[in-house]
């Protein structure tokens, strides 16, 4: 089952509340309305990236180098089987290891 849409859908949920709620405390305390737009839609731009990130990293798959200590990985957001599969074998096979 793909979930593509639980990021946008919940970054923009929570962003147009979280920009309502600003908006809303701003107006009244008789914040002019350009400036009451301006730092609302900053909220909303804030809170819309920070949550379509955090949900991106809940639900990436991530590939890592079977060698011990090899700290080779790949990360990906919703892969089809197709690109899933490839990136593992990538991972698998790389040519350098980093023992850092």
């Amino acid at each position: 089952m793909k979930l593509r849409w639980i990021g946008p859908v919940a970054a923009i949920t929570v962003g147009a509340v979280a920009a309502a709620d600003y908006a809303w405390q701003l107006a009244t305390h008789g914040v002019p309305v350009l400036i009451n737009v301006a730092c609302s839609l900053a909220i909303y731009a804030t809170v819309h990236t920070a949550v379509r990130r955090a949900v991106d990293e809940l639900l990436a798959t991530t590939y890592r180098c079977p060698v011990p200590g090899c700290r080779f990985r790949i990360r990906l957001v919703n892969p089809d089987p197709g690109e899933s599969r490839r990136w593992q074998e990538i991972a698998a096979a790389h040519p350098t290891h980093r023992h850092h």
